[in-house]
C-alpha cells in the first residue's frame, strides 16, 4: 500500500453531471474516478509544460538569421561583372 502520509487530499466540486461522466468513463476503463482524474491532470500539466517551453524555444533568437541573410545566402554570391 502506498504511503499516505506524503499525499494531500484535495475536494473538488463539480457538477453531478460531469462526476457522473468521469466515474462511467473511468469505470469502463477499469479504473477508479481518482486515477482517471490524476492521469487526466498529468496530461495536462505535460501539455502546459510542453506549450510553454515551445514558446520559450520561439523566443530564442540565438543562432538564428534575419529573412533577408537567408534568402540572400540562398542566391549565393553575387557575379561581379567587369
Amino acid at each position: 500500500m502506498p504511503n499516505t502520509a506524503s499525499r494531500s487530499r484535495y475536494f473538488l466540486d463539480i457538477e453531478p453531471e460531469l462526476r457522473n461522466k468521469v466515474k462511467a468513463l473511468a469505470a469502463l476503463q477499469g479504473r477508479t474516478m481518482r486515477e482517471w482524474l490524476t492521469e487526466a491532470i498529468i496530461a495536462k500539466l505535460e501539455d502546459d509544460i510542453d506549450a510553454a517551453e515551445g514558446l520559450a524555444s520561439l523566443a530564442d533568437t540565438g543562432g538564428t538569421m534575419s529573412l533577408e541573410a537567408y534568402l540572400e545566402s540562398r542566391r549565393g554570391p553575387k557575379d561581379v561583372q567587369g
